[in-house]
């Protein structure tokens, strides 16, 4: 598929004249599709199961210019509102047009480079690739090189859209005994313990975000999404990060752009795997790499 996209980032235009989409299969028989605007994945279905990912839009409605609210996209070298005074949420790999540097039946590898458009928005130079591999699981690694003369701090995230029955049935689990705040209280320096599970209803009934501390700095750390309305559990294993998310917009979705299905606000839930907030930003060293990573097992649950 062809198509001409406008990103706006700073007032400034990023043009990817020459999007397309990757088709990929596993042994098995799933099936994964991703696309080279923000190298976002757009679709899941692992062999005889239901679709993984949620997506608000057809992809002749992704509007230009915009974020786009679906599948698991790659959010560098900003999350939320933490990049430079008047730049769109969410850093510039999200709306920037990738290419294509490997490519094989189960596995294709973005890449994307500073360019004069990207570095209006992010003065500084990099490279980065985001490849994804399919096999039973689904496994996504996001590497980025600091290829400038100087050292930089950036904050970043997966924001994978996982499409549920009921976000107000569906649980998060690996929230017990850690800190967390709500986002809308972050100026409040709310700091609490969370006892249990997260119930996915609190997000989606007037607190949109909550915000964990990952009970380790460092390793894996998992998160099973227990959704009893399709009767699966999608059990996430990031590395790299030291915060996760736990986000919907509530069951309108309007403020955000509307929605091909008008309930798709109680159909998904996200659960990100993110190092975000300026004082937990990491440093990239000249010739440094980071490296974030996402791995998607599904399980049926049991009844």
């Amino acid at each position: 598929m062809k198509r001409v996209v406008i990103s706006l980032i700073g007032g400034l235009a990023m043009f990817a004249v020459s999007a397309e989409q990757v088709e990929l299969a596993s042994g098995d028989g799933g099936r994964a599709v991703a696309d080279t605007c923000g190298a976002r994945l757009v679709s899941w279905r692992p062999a005889g199961g239901d679709e993984v990912f949620a997506m608000a839009k057809s992809r002749d409605k992704w509007p230009a210019g915009k974020q786009i609210h679906g599948g698991l996209p790659i959010y560098w070298p900003w999350f939320v509102f933490e990049g430079p005074e008047g730049c769109k949420i969410h850093g510039v790999t999200g709306y920037a047009e990738w290419r294509i540097k490997e490519r094989a039946t189960n596995r294709v590898v973005f890449a994307l480079d500073d360019s004069e458009m990207t570095r209006l928005a992010w003065p500084h130079k990099f490279h980065a690739e985001l490849e994804y591999s399919l096999g039973e699981n689904l496994a996504a690694t996001f590497r980025v090189t600091n290829t400038d003369t100087n050292a930089y701090a950036c904050t970043e995230g997966f924001h994978p859209y996982f499409r549920v029955g009921d976000v107000e049935k569906c649980v998060v689990t690996g929230s017990d005994g850690v800190r967390y705040f709500w986002k809308g209280e972050i100026e409040k320096g709310d700091r609490r313990v969370w006892k249990g599970d997260f119930p996915c209803s609190l997000v989606a009934t007037g607190k949109p975000g909550y915000v964990f501390e990952e009970k380790t700095p460092s390793g894996v750390h998992v998160h099973d999404l227990v959704d009893p309305v399709l009767n699966r559990t999608l059990r996430l294993s990031y590395e790299g990060n030291v915060k996760f998310v736990v986000w919907n917009s509530g069951p309108a979705f309007s403020s955000f752009g509307g929605a091909d299905v008008p309930d798709y606000g109680r159909r998904f839930v996200c659960v990100e795997g993110a190092t975000l907030y300026r004082d937990c930003a990491y440093t990239l060293a000249p010739g440094e790499t980071h490296v974030l990573k996402l791995a998607i097992q599904v399980e049926k649950t049991l009844p």
